[in-house]
């Protein structure tokens, strides 16, 4: 149905919510991630406000985990910032390779400032996936500049290829209906229909289940793909056992892990000495789970490890893995950098 996921983000007061209140069509689920959806040349668009504060690495690291793209939003009166920095960081990290950068407030701001603010944006992304993303001024207020906004996301290239992948669904929240469960998330590759079975993971809620209806924005369909944000119906599971971070996969398609090794390609910005028996955070997609590092070799910019983690997480190799050190200060980078399990 070329659906694309696009997660928006920005440091607070950059006019973020703003932005995507006047793009959308369509109000989702709101929570600590609001969700929006809109039609617009032939895409389907679910946009993904993230929080605007610098309390929340491991959210905003999810909601770019499961992302095709970012809409990023900066002003000229906060500029490039500690936040501005650490969400560039996190984008590169997870192979953000299309979106835009959006210069908000620009009916308030002078000629100079957002030329000024361009340049900075440039010198920052250079040689970053986020290199070549178009930078736009907007005046949210302006239908014309809506209009073009709109016509970029919807120019964003759809990657057919995911369709044929194992099928794996992020869920993010659920709730009772008719006496079944319906879990709500992002479709992130492969298809699905009514009667399709698959595993609900990681462990220990290991469940095989099968769907028993879908609907995408409030309407009944028949199957869902790639890019899509259905909710499934689902029997003999409760709600509550499907919380943010439960995920609903192909059967036999990934790994379910609570130890091992591990690769972390360290970010060059990262100053902080990685030392044995330290507990970081692992994200992967809307799973957060604590680990602990022993046997740490360290290669360049590679480091190799063992790990325990407090709970177990499931994965394939499409996934993508941050490691992070969230109780840093919230001044400090605290990206580490992207994980490949061994």
């Amino acid at each position: 149905m070329n659906s694309l996921s696009i997660a928006v983000i920005g440091p607070y007061k950059s006019g973020k919510s703003t932005l995507v209140n006047k793009l959308q069509q369509r109000k989702g689920f709101e929570g600590d991630v609001s969700f929006y959806s809109f039609k617009y040349g032939g895409k389907s668009i679910t946009l993904m406000d993230t929080p605007g504060d610098m309390d929340a690495p491991t959210l905003i690291s999810s909601v770019l985990c499961i992302s095709d793209a970012i809409i990023f939003c900066v002003s000229p009166d906060i500029g490039v910032n500690a936040q501005v920095g650490e969400l560039l960081v996190l984008a590169d990290t997870v192979n953000i390779e299309q979106g835009i950068i959006c210069i908000t407030k620009a009916d308030i701001s002078t000629e100079s400032d957002i030329d000024a603010l361009k340049s900075k944006i440039s010198a920052f992304t250079k040689g970053t996936h986020l290199e070549n993303f178009d930078i736009v001024a907007i005046d949210i207020n302006n239908d014309q500049n809506m209009a073009d906004i709109r016509a970029k996301l919807s120019s964003l290239n759809y990657n057919e290829s995911k369709i044929h992948k194992p099928f794996k669904l992020f869920i993010d929240n659920a709730f009772e209906s008719k006496g079944m469960s319906i879990a709500v998330g992002n479709l992130a590759s492969g298809s699905i229909a009514i009667h399709t079975e698959g595993t609900l993971c990681p462990s220990p809620l290991t469940k095989e289940v099968s769907i028993n209806s879908i609907q995408i924005n409030q309407e009944d369909v028949q199957k869902a793909e790639a890019g899509d944000r259905p909710g499934i119906g689902i029997k003999g599971v409760w709600p509550w056992d499907l919380p943010r971070g439960v995920e609903f996969r192909q059967k036999g398609s990934f790994k379910d892990v609570r130890n091992g090794k591990l690769s972390v390609t360290v970010n060059r910005l990262y100053k902080q000495e990685i030392r044995n028996e330290s507990k970081l955070t692992l994200i992967c997609n809307w799973q957060t789970a604590t680990i602990t590092l022993t046997n740490i070799v360290k290669e360049g910019e590679t480091l190799k490890a063992d790990f325990e983690a407090d709970k177990n997480f499931c994965f394939d190799e499409n996934d993508h893995l941050i490691l992070i050190n969230k109780d840093l200060p919230i001044r400090m980078l605290r990206v580490i950098g992207s994980v490949k399990i061994l």
